[in-house]
């Protein structure tokens, strides 16, 4: 009977895995850049961060955690760094196990612990307002609970209690610190219709003698008697609160600002370093007040050179340039980081390190690097649109990196990054050969180019790879390969527009595959707009004409929620043959890999839709696929690249390879902590569910543990389980259906 169980078991879980799921799991391969190895090559790159400390695996060292806005798509992505340095180090490697343990979050994010538990809360923007999650994770376990859908003050506490959400703009970052030295953590924001700083006094302490809550009233209506407007900060500024005054709201709107409170000279009141989304530089303003009564006296946009003259390396970035402060080296003195907050600045090299030199409780900042962080991976800039070839011949695939561009003083460059694959057929590793691949950045200049994504593919037929280039502007252009067969790529003529195709939405993803296997490379378009343009091979082998049959091929659309991406769906195709079946990956907007198969082989019909989110990765906006076996082991390796310019890797070889991925066949059912200590809650997120059977199997398939209950969810008791891997069968029961899921979880 055990054996039975254990065969049924695996049958569930091969059929889920292969039915909607790529045998692959997160991976790494050694890549090099000028001799260096890469501690986090596959992280996926950094654009416009937000950076914050949490410790992430419960060790006691505060981690990073980064939020890229990218290129101000809404809800961006995080990225998580695990502190491996000693006193004295900044050292932090990319682990990307953590991203999917955090909530949903949009615009920006910041981590403090509000509540002094050790432990890193989450705010983030919602509306118009600032969001709160408790960080209550266990050891082993990363987990958040909502603490306040909308952080609400009294805007009006000398009267009638007025109570309204403190305010926040999408692309404004408030300062959170403990303004008034009580133990508590309080809000700075600037309010939603003028220039003036509202500082809303965290009545916690007052109010239940301890530190956990979040309850405010708005204590200073101009903190610190200054006004910021147009990068101009005007100080003298006593404006009272037009709430208790009746002075009427200035009309014009506040653009965004970003804040970081700080004590920059030991005197215990909180200075303030200000970004604002108009400006290339900080303003620096110095409290002369006190922690109750703040009154800004100076002012500087030379900041960190403050107050001394010329010391350091000026924070000046293209635009919206913002800073956070926090102990990067583990010497017990907290740094400064800066990095952009909007697009159209700094990208791949966006996070600026300044170490605090000071011996005494005042600060120095030092400028020390530039790309801190990105300096580990693979970083193209903004876009990585990678292509696999065989550049110089020997038999192991290369790996070439289209991007939309790296910023150069006014504007991104766009241009074509080399990884020669140094390795083996067996063991691929990879090192940077140059940036400019055959100087195509010349090519980019001379023909306007912008955004370019590379396919390669024998086009003219004389047994040579070229390069097919889709541009920002719509238009695929030809770069030809003169090598011959056999030879290392010679990309000698480019060929502007030569098949005169421009397509309907700008930021064509292109393909060169036979689609129609008639003997001759079609080409397989990925458009803005979330939709396939098939472009059929109409010539011959040698002179290739092409003749567009659809925009709609498969009826594929990936496009994402328009209300983070407007009309944009930016698909990203890679379409491979499975056993004489084409099957199609689909990069997207979102992030998310649609999956696609064409069994009854109808490519004038409409493909099947398998998954909208393969494998459940999502490693960064506008997501751009390659399949393609890489390690030499007859199975299909994933590498993918995204708008924040980096690339990540899934591998055939990665551990746990159907195990790691199984809560992709879950359905509608929610296990949670997992892993698991004391107890596990189950829930259906199907309301209609009527009864839950439960089965819990060890791994050599024998029953431990079995359940029914007359509800959605239920807690189990794990007490009694030994320490190790389970898995856990359930099947939800509603009137005239049911539904099963398997579901792996550890108990610890």
């Amino acid at each position: 009977m055990i054996k039975r169980t254990y065969i049924v078991i695996l049958f569930i879980l091969s059929f889920g895995f292969s039915k909607s799921q790529l045998p692959i799991g997160r991976d790494t391969i050694t890549v090099m850049e000028a001799g260096n190895v890469l501690k986090s090559a596959w992280a996926g790159g950094l654009n416009f961060c937000s950076v914050s400390h949490v410790d992430l695996d419960m060790d006691g060292k505060k981690d990073l955690v980064l939020f890229d806005k990218v290129d101000l798509f809404a809800y961006g992505i995080l990225r998580c760094f695990i502190n491996k340095g000693g006193i004295g180090q900044a050292k932090y490697v990319y682990d990307g196990q953590y991203t999917s343990k955090f909530p949903a979050v949009q615009q920006w994010a910041i981590f403090v612990d509000y509540d002094n538990d050790g432990r890193s809360d989450l705010f983030t923007y919602t509306l118009g307002a600032i969001k709160a999650y408790r960080n209550i994770s266990t050891a082993g376990n990363l987990a958040f609970q909502i603490a306040k859908y909308e952080i609400m003050s009294n805007v009006t506490p000398t009267t009638s209690a007025t109570i309204v959400q403190i305010y926040s703009s999408p692309v404004s970052i408030p300062g959170f610190s403990d303004i008034d030295n009580d133990g508590d953590m309080d809000i700075l924001t600037f309010s939603s219709s003028g220039f003036n700083l509202e500082y809303h006094k965290n009545l916690s302490m007052e109010t239940y003698g301890i530190d956990d809550s979040l309850k405010y009233e708005l204590n200073e209506y101009t903190w610190g008697d200054f006004t910021e407007n147009s990068c101009i900060v005007s100080l003298n500024q006593f404006k009272p609160n037009p709430n208790t005054t009746g002075e009427s709201q200035l009309k014009v709107m506040h653009s965004g600002s970003c804040l970081m409170c700080f004590d920059r000279d030991g005197d215990l009141d909180q200075d303030l370093i200000l970004g604002d989304i108009s400006c290339s530089t900080l303003h620096y303003l110095e409290n002369g007040g006190t922690p109750t009564v703040a009154h800004i006296l100076d002012t500087t946009k030379l900041y960190p050179n403050y107050p001394n003259k010329a010391s350091t390396t000026v924070i000046k970035m293209n635009q919206f340039p913002c800073t956070y402060h926090l102990d990067l080296n583990n010497d017990g003195k907290k740094d400064l980081v800066a990095s952009p907050n909007t697009s159209n600045s700094q990208n791949y090299n966006s996070l600026w390190y300044y170490q605090n030199t000071s011996a005494t409780s005042t600060v120095n900042f030092q400028f020390v690097k530039s790309n801190f962080l990105q300096e580990d991976m693979i970083e193209v800039g903004e876009g990585a649109y990678p292509a696999l070839i065989d550049i110089d011949s020997d038999g192991l695939l290369d790996i070439l990196i289209g991007n939309h561009g790296y910023y150069t003083i006014t504007t991104n460059q766009s241009a074509l990054a080399y990884y020669r694959n140094t390795g083996t057929l067996t063991q691929p590793s990879y090192s940077l050969v140059t940036r400019d691949f055959s100087g195509f950045s010349a090519e980019v200049i001379a023909n306007t180019l912008s955004g370019t994504v590379p396919a390669p593919g024998d086009i003219d037929g004389d047994g040579d790879k070229d390069l097919i280039l889709g541009d920002f502007y719509g238009k695929i252009h030809w770069w030809e390969n003169t090598a011959g067969a056999g030879n290392p790529c010679n990309f000698s003529i480019f060929h502007f527009n030569y098949f005169g195709i421009t397509t309907t939405s700008g930021s064509p993803y292109p393909q060169v595959i036979d689609i129609n296997k008639d003997g001759l490379l079609d080409l397989l378009i990925g458009l803005r707009n979330g939709r396939l343009a098939y472009y059929k091979n109409t010539g011959t082998l040698t002179a290739p004409t092409f003749t567009m049959v659809t925009n709609l091929f498969g009826n594929v659309n990936v496009k994402g929620d328009p209300g983070l991406f407007s009309s944009d769906g930016s698909c990203a195709p890679f379409m491979y043959d499975d056993a004489g079946t084409y099957k199609l990956l689909c990069g997207s907007i979102s992030g998310r890999i649609f999956y696609y198969d064409n069994i009854d082989g109808n490519l004038t019909g409409n493909f099947n839709r398998i998954d909208t989110n393969v494998n459940k990765i999502n490693d960064g906006p506008k997501s751009s696929p390659q399949y393609i076996d890489i390690n030499g082991d007859g199975k299909r390796d994933l590498i993918i690249g995204n708008y924040a310019g980096g690339l990540s890797y899934y591998s055939s070889k990665a551990t746990g390879i159907g195990i790691n991925e199984l809560s992709d066949i879950t359905g509608s059912v929610l296990v949670y902590p997992n892993p698991a200590n004391d107890f596990l809650e189950v829930k259906s997120q199907n309301n209609f569910v009527e009864k839950l059977s439960l089965n819990v199997f060890d791994v050599v398939g024998k029953k431990v543990l079995s359940r029914v209950v007359l509800s959605n969810a239920t807690r189990i008791n794990t007490e009694d389980l030994a320490k190790g891997i389970y898995f856990i069968q359930v099947t939800e029961m509603m009137n005239r259906s049911s539904k099963t899921s398997v579901i792996k979880i550890i108990i610890q």
